[in-house]
Parts: structure tokens; sequence; C-alpha cells
């Protein structure tokens, strides 16, 4: 057989096997992402960075989910965007959560966020005060029916401190200028947002932290309604790894984060977004936690008791009910 019958043979050969192989391939399924969306708890800010993270860095559209990141605050809380529909996922307090299931509502923790609450109440360095003790005689700023509120009650309590000792004004107002012109003594906030602002201002403040005083209880927490993890668990446990994976991301990579939390933040500076995220991470990441997001049953049982003892809940629940492991594990 001469060489060119053979090289013949040979491209007819390849050629036959290519037209098989093609006739045999499964066409090509395009999946678009599934669209979803999570309802934060406040305004745009670094408090949420992880989540901005994980959107920009295609992690949720690794996990095959297209995200929209609604903006929250008093008007639009999101316990009730999630019961409603109008969001699949919502970023609440612990202490909303709890309040919902002592109503009967069918919400769950899926993750949290804030390990530590980011509550803490402070004073100017120069007045002195440092400890709840120093707050008699004092001009204590309050925000009623807020986590703030309840936390400084629990801790009060907690110490036997006599509460008409002490001058308790409105804090209604999120501006720190009544602090900073002396209408009060000390003002409530969350240590990685008001005062940071003081700070920045030029001036030296006190942090009293209610876990130094015995009220150490979650904060920030990823929600959904129970309907949604019966009826489409994938979604859940893709939701939930893409934003825990975010937050590992932009704990590691903050100068990053921030570059990322910018392109939603307004009305804010870089520098205090930077306070901020800086300031959140020992909060979202102790020493002692394993991994981001991962809750027990003990913290979740302060948290009611604080809830409890305050009658901010006043009927007897499974704290268990509360909250699911299956995601994060």
């Amino acid at each position: 057989m001469n060489k060119k019958l053979l090289l013949t043979i040979f491209i007819l050969v390849g050629v036959g096997a290519l037209v098989f192989y093609f006739l045999n391939l499964e066409p090509t399924v395009i999946v678009e992402p599934q669209d979803t969306s999570v309802r934060l708890k406040w305004k745009h800010q670094a408090q949420f960075a992880g989540i901005y993270a994980a959107k920009e860095n295609g992690l949720y559209n690794e996990k095959g989910l297209s995200v929209d990141i609604k903006v929250g605050g008093p008007g639009v809380p999101a316990i009730p965007s999630v019961l409603s529909g109008e969001v699949d996922f919502g970023v609440a307090g612990a202490d909303d959560v709890l309040v919902a299931i002592s109503e009967g509502k069918p919400v769950k923790a899926l993750a949290v966020i804030y390990q530590s609450s980011p509550v803490v109440y402070f004073a100017l360095a120069e007045s002195g005060i440092n400890s709840p003790q120093d707050f008699i005689g004092k001009k204590v700023g309050l925000r009623k029916d807020t986590g703030t509120y309840y936390t400084y009650v629990a801790m009060m309590n907690n110490l036997g401190i006599d509460r008409s000792q002490v001058v308790e004004v409105d804090a209604s107002t999120f501006a720190v200028t009544p602090l900073i012109e002396g209408e009060t003594d000390v003002w409530p906030g969350f240590r990685i947002n008001e005062p940071k602002v003081v700070e920045r201002m030029g001036y030296e403040v006190n942090l009293i932290r209610p876990e130094d005083f015995g009220v150490d209880i979650y904060a920030d927490v990823l929600v959904t309604k129970q309907e949604t993890i019966n009826n489409n668990p994938e979604l859940v446990q893709a939701f939930v790894e893409a934003t825990l994976a975010g937050w590992e991301w932009a704990l590691n990579n903050q100068n990053e984060a921030v570059d990322i939390t910018m392109q939603y933040a307004e009305d804010t500076t870089r520098e205090h977004q930077e306070d901020m995220l800086s300031a959140s991470g020992p909060l979202i990441k102790p020493s002692l936690a394993t991994y981001v997001g991962q809750m027990n049953f003990v913290k979740w049982n302060t948290t009611y008791e604080v809830l409890k003892q305050n009658n901010v809940i006043t009927t007897d629940i499974n704290v268990r009910e509360a909250y699911t492991t299956r995601f994060t594990q």
C-alpha cells in the first residue's frame, strides 16, 4: 500500500471519528443564574462588606445566583420583607429574630455575622466615665425599643445599679452632636460607627463595652423563612456559603473590600468605612470562632434571656427553633 493511499485512509478515519464524536455530544445548555435578593439591616456601609464582596467577586455567580442587594433601615425592616416574600433573605438583629419567633412568625436564622454585639456606650475621655457605675448622676442617652436599650437595661441590672440615680435622656437622633456639645454625658451606638466618627473629629472616647459587664449577645444575622428552607434548600445553601465566603475574603482583604463598599456607600468617607470594617473584624471572627457565621445554643439563649428579663419577649419559646446550623456545618 503506497503512502498516499495510507494517508487518505487515515484522514477518512479521522474525519469519521470526529463526525461520530460531535453527533453524540450532548447539547450545551446555558443555565441562567437564579435570581434572589437580600434586604440589609441598614443603609449601605462596611457593616455589610462581605455581601458586597460576594457579589462583586463573583462568589454568588459561582453558586448559580444573581443577588439583588436591597438597602434597609427603619422604614424597610428585613424580617417583614422576608416574611412577605419581597426578598428571600435578610440581615436582621438577633433580638428581632427572637421577637418574631415569640410571635409565631416562621423566620429562621441561618448564620450569625457579628458573634459579639457592636453595641457600646461611650463618653468623651475627658469626662472620666469608664464604667456603668460612673453613669450615676450623669446624663445617659437611650434609644428605647432598640438593641442598645435592651443591652443597657440588662447591663445595669447585672450590676445592681439603681437606674433612678441616672439621668436617662432621649437619644433617638443618630447624630453625635449632643455628646460633643455637652448636652449628654454618655451616648449609645455601634462601636464600629459612632465612636469612630467622634474620634475622627479629634476627640478621645472611652468605650463602655456591655460584654465586660456580663451582657454579650449576637448581632447581625442572616435570615430566611421556613418555607424557603423547605422548598428550596439548595438556594439557601448556595446563598449562605457564598455570603460567608465573601465575609472571609473581606476580613482578609480589607483595603479591597473597602474599595468595593465605596461602590455602594453614599454620603460617607473611605476613612470611615475603613474604620468600620477594621473594628468589625474582631466582632465577626473573634479568637474563639472557628469560622465566620457560626452560632450555638448558649449564645442564642443568652440573647433570649436578656429580652425575656426586659419584657421584650413575654412568652416562653424553644430557642433552638430560632436558628439552624444545617447550612453552616
